[in-house]
């Protein structure tokens, strides 16, 4: 039997062995691997020359260059006239989950916390005082404004005046050093001239596009105004920007885009359009001096395209006239109903959009030539251009709303205005109505009836396919001989007048 301590020593040297083998296995291993690696054929490297210098110089492309040069100095020009705007409206929210409603379905309590829901859009300075032109649709509504200049300057903007009909918008900031930009001539735009758009789309501040003019005259359902369409990319957050031509003037008030849900309605898709900027001036003008647009009135309705397909009527260049104002300038100027309006001065009619636009566009007091088409023979007369009515010639106080009583007529049975209840006209309810206005009032409606998608309580119903209502008993004789799949309504509501067709479910 070995000692203790011998054992002890003959296993150091086994392990000091095995080590060195391991060391010397290793170092043989990493030899093997470099010696394989020189011997492994290696690729070749690889070659770059580049360019000697580019293929034109400035001799060759001087005049690009010189486009170039003038391209940027329009936008630098233009871009510190260009304001982006934040406008925020205070929404209540609901803050905390209910738990009863997991059980009961509805909720026995509802908490609420104020919220400020922001949106963006775009204006330009038009004054050395501070005024910003921008869209009606981009500070509707809301409870705060503010604006930021190029330079970074920020500062609150308030609401001078608004005119919804030509979706126009005067902002005013104060303390600021501002550069306002000039006015073009829209009359003078041609299709095709280059324009460039500034703005701030998705809140990228300072964007600016390029593009021409693609058409003139561009109609838009609900505008007193047409539009200029162009190519210049527009995108959410361009609403109220400049749309300018090269000597840095304003040309439009870029307003809408076009996708294939309709005006506004999604991202770009080649199609924007803006506010003619002789539209936008007289906007601008008017707000600030009277605090409003007076637009022109004539008092002829003249059906669009799909209310005119609906009563049969032929498909026509120019506009249809279904009826005309008691006392109104129409009137007074000798236009009938069943005349076809085919200009108004020197602008042809070649739509009921077209009419509506050039009406819009007049001053009161003006005088206009109208050329028309009655029967086989053509005419012309001159109208003196009244003011809009508007709701602010309403009274504060308004009468009552008659409901349904003993006076007031049994609906129809069937037909497309059965479930309409009726009265006649109470006193002193004209202050309510356009002027010289008859019928009978809507007293209700009832659900689930076709004519409860397009008439309220209180609308007061002039005519009914084109026969004039004057009484209660004149309208249940009209209701007795309704046939076909359509009604053509002619209602006032609010002071206005408008058609509205009742078709079957």
């Amino acid at each position: 039997m070995l000692p203790a301590s011998g054992n002890a020593t003959n296993l150091q040297a086994m392990l000091r062995f095995l080590l060195f083998v391991l060391v010397v296995a290793i170092c043989v291993f990493g030899l093997y691997r470099w010696t394989e690696q020189q011997q492994a054929p290696q690729p070749a490297a690889d070659h770059f020359t580049p360019a000697d210098g580019p293929k034109l110089d400035d001799s060759d492309v001087h005049i690009l260059a010189a486009m170039e040069d003038e391209y940027t100095r329009l936008v630098q020009a233009v871009v510190p006239s260009v304001v982006s705007i934040t406008a925020t409206k205070r929404v209540q929210v609901t803050s905390v989950q209910d738990p009863f409603e997991l059980f009961f379905g509805r909720r026995l309590r509802q908490p609420q916390r104020t919220q400020e829901v922001p949106s963006l859009g775009s204006g330009v300075i038009v004054s050395k005082e501070g005024h910003i032109l921008t869209n009606f649709h981009v500070v509707a509504g809301v409870d705060a404004i503010s604006i930021r200049l190029s330079n970074g300057q920020e500062a609150s903007a308030r609401i001078i005046g608004a005119d919804p009909p030509t979706d126009i918008a005067v902002l005013k900031v104060d303390g600021l050093n501002v550069t306002p930009l000039a006015f073009a001539d829209s009359d003078l735009v041609k299709v095709g001239q280059r324009v460039i758009a500034v703005g701030n789309p998705f809140g990228f501040d300072e964007t600016v596009t390029q593009g021409i003019i693609s058409a003139k005259g561009r109609a838009m359902e609900d505008s007193a105004n047409d539009f200029f369409q162009t190519d210049a990319a527009i995108n959410p957050g361009n609403s109220g920007g400049p749309l300018v031509d090269l000597h840095g003037e304003i040309l439009g008030i870029n307003s809408a885009i076009y996708t294939g849900a309709g005006p506004g309605s999604g991202s770009w898709q080649g199609l924007g359009f803006a506010i003619p900027s002789n539209t936008a001036r007289r906007a601008l003008e008017d707000i600030i001096k009277f605090g409003r647009v007076p637009h022109g009135y004539l008092g002829v309705w003249s059906p669009g395209k799909d209310t005119a397909a609906s009563m049969g009527l032929p498909d026509i260049d120019g506009a249809y006239i279904i009826g005309v104002t008691s006392g109104s300038p129409a009137e007074k100027a000798g236009i009938h109903k069943g005349d076809i309006i085919t200009s108004m001065g020197q602008h042809p009619i070649h739509n009921s959009t077209q009419l509506k636009n050039q009406i819009a566009g007049l001053f009161a007091g003006s005088r206009i030539v109208i050329g028309l088409q009655r029967g086989h023979q053509s005419a012309t007369v001159t109208a003196q251009v009244a003011e809009q009515p508007t709701d602010d010639q309403q009274t504060a106080q308004r009468q009552p709303t008659p409901s349904p009583s003993a006076s007031s007529s049994a609906p129809a049975q069937s037909g497309l205005l059965a479930g309409v209840h009726v009265t006649e006209i109470p006193p002193g309810h004209d202050q309510d109505l356009p002027p010289h206005a008859h019928g009978v009032m809507v007293a209700a409606v009832d659900s689930n009836t076709p004519a409860s998608l397009c008439l309220q309580q209180s609308d007061v119903i002039e005519e009914i396919d084109r026969v004039a209502i004057h009484s209660v008993a004149e309208y249940n004789q009209a209701t007795q001989i309704l046939s076909g799949p359509t009604v053509l309504l002619s209602i006032c509501r609010d002071r206005r007048r408008s058609f509205t067709v009742l078709t079957a479910h």
